[in-house]
């Protein structure tokens, strides 16, 4: 099990985070993996794919890429360009470049192999939070004890409910639930869906993988991440419940929580 909680000042505000990425009850290793670099306020979470040892490499490369290339560009002067990160990826806006870079990377660590990774990123630049996304990782806000999924789910079952196909009930139990439509590292370019929300006092931001959100319900995942005195109370509550309803896939759970 990893674990990794902690505070850092932003503005007038200072975020206190916690972070727990647990292997679950079904699973014999954890391919899911999170990335918290406190100096840019950067939080991340990747859930790899293509079997034990291919998915624990996807999701590693996939923070990896992230962390270097954020690196080079909070300081450029002094930093070493990363190889491949080319003029194109920077030509893009700070998260699309940093998710073109790891999506490089992890095709590099492949070496032909199939394997991917979701990747969700949020970003606390200097008055607003950006994220990004790829995959069926997930970022979600809680404020005024409403809980509002940011992202959009790149996956089959979720392209069936948009067309008509299956309704909202038959998404969880459906057979393909597990395909997803966009991933770090299965093609040659990815573009991540990208979108910034203004940020409040008292807000709290979760980002999780799908060992969460197929366990829980959103009501249930709401009442839990409130209900927690602080973030990692709330976080190791989140994963016990999720162990506890069947805890059939990976489960990582990083919470972020926004206060005077």
């Amino acid at each position: 099990m990893k674990r990794q909680d902690g505070s850092v000042e932003w503005g007038a505000f200072h975020l206190s985070y916690a972070g727990i990425s647990d292997q679950g009850r079904m699973r014999t290793d954890n391919e899911d993996d999170f990335l918290i670099m406190e100096k840019q306020r950067l939080f991340c979470l990747a859930d790899g794919m293509g079997g034990l040892d291919e998915g624990k490499l996807a999701s590693r490369t996939t923070l990896e890429g992230v962390a270097r290339c954020m690196h080079y560009l909070a300081d450029r002067e002094n930093s070493t360009i990363p190889f491949g990160l080319t003029a194109d990826m920077l030509g893009k806006p700070e998260l699309a470049c940093i998710t073109s870079f790891a999506n490089f990377l992890v095709r590099q660590k492949a070496g032909g192999r199939t394997m991917g990774s979701t990747l969700v990123a949020a970003h606390f630049t200097e008055n607003r939070l950006d994220f990004a996304h790829v995959g069926d990782s997930r970022l979600y806000l809680m404020r005024t004890g409403e809980l509002k999924q940011l992202t959009e789910d790149h996956s089959l079952v979720n392209e069936l409910y948009r067309m008509g196909k299956i309704c909202k009930a038959e998404m969880s139990g459906h057979n393909l639930r597990n395909i997803i439509s966009r991933a770090i590292g299965t093609h040659p370019k990815v573009e991540p869906d990208l979108g910034s929300v203004d940020v409040q006092a008292g807000d709290l931001f979760l980002l999780c993988s799908d060992g969460l959100t197929t366990m829980l319900e959103p009501a249930e995942i709401a009442a839990i991440a409130a209900s927690g005195p602080d973030t990692a109370t709330a976080a190791q509550a989140l994963i016990f419940r999720a162990n506890e309803a069947g805890g059939r896939d990976n489960i990582t759970a990083l919470l972020i929580a926004v206060q005077r």
